[in-house]
């Protein structure tokens, strides 16, 4: 019960390469000269301000004085103070907060408990229109988009900016297959095989949206795991991808074709439950204890965490694994990972993307990326931020996350150096210069931005593959409608979910696991312990965040606003 971190690692290890499907809005993000933006480019400062500043692309390895840096400074008349830790890890974030080291802007994953630990301070309405007047107008331009961090009670105050990707609202995973070994084992693929591309091996990857139901999947699998599909003469390979670190990074699909979203409450008999104590979630258990028991999931998967899951697949150890279409598409950031991975370590290699697998009671998708819309990710501002400071902060925010000139280079860097364009420069997609792409970080860039992508930019973080599957499928209704989505959500901190989550979600998540694991393996029979462990999830608190949850509003209400 744990809330879903919007968010997932790889994205926010390089945010500005995620893709995107906006399109549609009357709104856009700002791509014209510098000068056209009036507030947020005011450079005649009564004085020098020095701001600390810790972005979301923050991982430890800025350099101070870099190009970026010296940009904003030279323009808003700032000093920054750069804080080299990684924003990722949340041992780091906490010991920060906890020393008092907090920078006056921070991307942070607990806005509102920090505002009530009196950590931070409120952002009001009035500050942002002048300000950050392109922020002001996408916030305007959504249902949801000035209730996103309203404070309770102080009407036009906000705990934090918060984050955008339209791209969010309808995000799923689907499944990728290993082509090569289908065809060598005589396994047909269904529908219409589309590739890609016709370079940079997006022509090895091929999409269909007929999908497989899990009892097709199986038989797959079998034949992976039997019959040799390497040619090494040794029974070494394995159907699904699995880890232990991470199962929304490798289940949400088999989960999907169960009925229920990764992470998301569900409603169950009328009432809200946990998607960990549902009907649902039972079966899926049993299904995977099955697959264990064939021999067709790693017996491995319990010792490898997501990387070296991943490692084994870049091996060819894995005929198949869950996968976004950034992954599938073959965006640069997404190299390290399948199936990316391994297209760049065997020629030979070829891929089928399609949608979810298709359940046993035709139960079909994958946990939307975000509860409700396109909103995601937060960046607080410190309590003792002066107004006057405040006020510099969201001018530089607004340039860089809005503007032409502020974006490219401290989301990009220099054209030339950095990156190039796919194709036609401000119509296509940014593509990093390999060279490049390790110094981005310790050159700023991308280090002091908020994941915001709305508008017209969209073109910048879709390749030709992400672009021909958005078009094809993921960002059609018939990919939209495959979201599954929480039954409540507790979106603007109405009840005391939040507070209550951060007391016992950890040991939820904990009690969660083990008998994941322990199902999995055969170590507890599904059955025979199902009632002792749902008894224990509500004792260990489960019980109090439903209560708290049922005081929620309904997602399917809220997306009507």
């Amino acid at each position: 019960m744990a809330i879903k971190k919007v968010g997932m690692a790889a994205l926010l290890a390089f945010a500005v390469f995620g893709a995107s499907a906006c399109s549609g809005n009357n709104v856009t993000n700002e791509v014209k000269p510098a000068d056209s933006t009036a507030p947020a480019q005011n450079t005649e400062a009564p004085k020098t301000l020095e701001i600390s500043w810790m972005g979301q692309g923050a991982r430890g390895k800025v350099e101070d004085n870099n190009k970026v840096q010296q940009m904003i400074e030279q323009k808003f008349n700032v000093k920054l103070l750069n804080r080299k830790i990684d924003a990722n890890n949340n041992e780091q974030r906490n010991l920060m907060v906890a020393s008092g080291e907090l920078p006056d802007i921070a991307f942070m994953a607990t806005p509102v408990k920090l505002y009530e630990d009196a950590a931070t301070r409120s952002i009001p309405k009035a500050m942002i229109e002048e300000h950050a007047p392109n922020y002001a107008k996408m916030l305007d331009s959504q249902p949801t988009g000035w209730k996103v961090n309203q404070i309770d009670g102080k009407d036009g105050e906000f705990y934090a900016l918060t984050g955008y990707k339209e791209e969010w609202d309808n995000l799923i995973w689907g499944q990728v297959y290993r082509l090569d070994w289908m065809e060598k084992l005589g396994i047909e693929p269904k529908g219409e095989l589309v590739p890609l591309g016709t370079s940079g091996g997006l022509e090895r990857i091929f999409f269909s949206k007929e999908s497989f139901t899990l009892d097709e999947e199986l038989k797959m699998f079998e034949q992976f795991v039997q019959d040799d599909p390497d040619d090494n003469g040794k029974k070494d390979t394995h159907g699904l991808l699995m880890n232990n670190s991470d199962a929304s990074w490798a289940l949400n699909t088999v989960a999907g074709a169960f009925g229920f979203g990764w992470d998301y409450n569900l409603e169950e008999n009328g009432k809200v439950t946990g998607y960990a104590i549902s009907d649902n979630y039972k079966k899926f258990l049993k299904y995977l204890a099955q697959l264990y028991q064939q021999g067709l999931i790693d017996p491995e998967f319990t010792t490898l965490n997501r990387a070296k899951s991943w490692e084994k697949f870049a091996a060819g150890k894995y005929g198949a694994a869950q996968v976004q279409i950034q992954a599938a598409g073959l965006m640069p950031f997404t190299f390290n990972r399948p199936p990316g991975n391994l297209v760049q370590n065997d020629s030979n290699a070829k891929f089928l993307f399609t949608p979810p697998p298709i359940g046993f009671e035709g139960q079909q998708g994958s946990a939307a990326y975000t509860p409700v819309d396109g909103f995601g990710y937060a960046m607080v501002i410190k309590k003792d931020v002066t107004d006057e400071k405040l006020a510099r902060i969201l001018q530089i925010f607004d340039y860089i996350n809005f503007d032409q000139e502020g974006l490219m280079l401290s989301q990009f860097g220099e054209e030339g150096i950095d990156y190039t364009w796919e194709g036609e420069a401000y119509r296509s997609a940014v593509i990093p210069i390999e060279s490049a792409e390790a110094d981005r970080e310790k050159h700023g860039i991308g280090y002091y931005n908020l994941s915001i992508q709305h508008g017209d930019v969209a073109a910048y973080y879709a390749n030709e593959g992400v672009s021909k599957l958005t078009e094809m499928f993921f960002g059609a209704d018939e990919g939209r409608n495959m979201a599954y989505r929480p039954y409540k959500w507790d979106y603007f901190n109405e009840t005391k979910y939040n507070d209550l989550n951060t007391t016992y979600g950890a040991q939820l998540k904990t009690i969660t696991d083990e008998f994941l694991f322990k199902s999995i393996t055969g170590e507890v029979d599904v059955d025979s312990n199902w009632d002792s462990y749902v008894t224990k999830w509500l004792n260990s608190g489960g019980s109090e965040l439903l209560a708290e949850l049922e005081k929620a509003p309904k997602v399917a209400d809220l997306r009507k606003n």
